[in-house]
């Protein structure tokens, strides 16, 4: 069913959850409202037999508006078994994560994800 897009978000929502090919991990994107203009995009990945967190960090703080986070929040996708990456709607990876580890195989730099921020 749709709907209105949401302007703002006002509360903790997770936004996409994704299991790796074999069912051991899973990865979630939060989105963390921060205060009431800005946005926290959180990768979490949970090994789904003993619930322990590997790996939980801010990847992208944009501004809480629609069309901010709309180019923000993107795809997570596991690229092997144990390696999750995420892009944003502009096909840019952010993030590359090793679920067993935690460690990241590659992370953009934060002048890239001043783009999502108004000046």
């Amino acid at each position: 069913m749709r709907g209105r897009p949401e302007l703002k978000i006002e509360a903790e929502k997770l936004y996409k959850t994704k299991k790796n090919p074999n069912g051991m991990f899973v990865a979630r994107m939060i989105q963390i409202p921060k205060d009431e203009e800005k946005l926290d995009f959180v990768l979490e990945i949970q090994n789904r037999k003993n619930k322990q967190i590997t790996y939980k960090e801010i990847l992208v703080t944009t501004d809480n508006d629609y069309y901010s986070f709309r180019l923000a929040r993107g795809n997570v996708e596991w690229v092997s078994l144990y390696a999750v990456a995420v892009w944003d709607r502009l096909d840019h990876r952010l993030v590359e994560v090793a679920a067993l580890t935690g460690k990241e195989n590659y992370r953009i730099s934060d002048e890239h994800c001043a783009v999502y921020r108004e000046k």
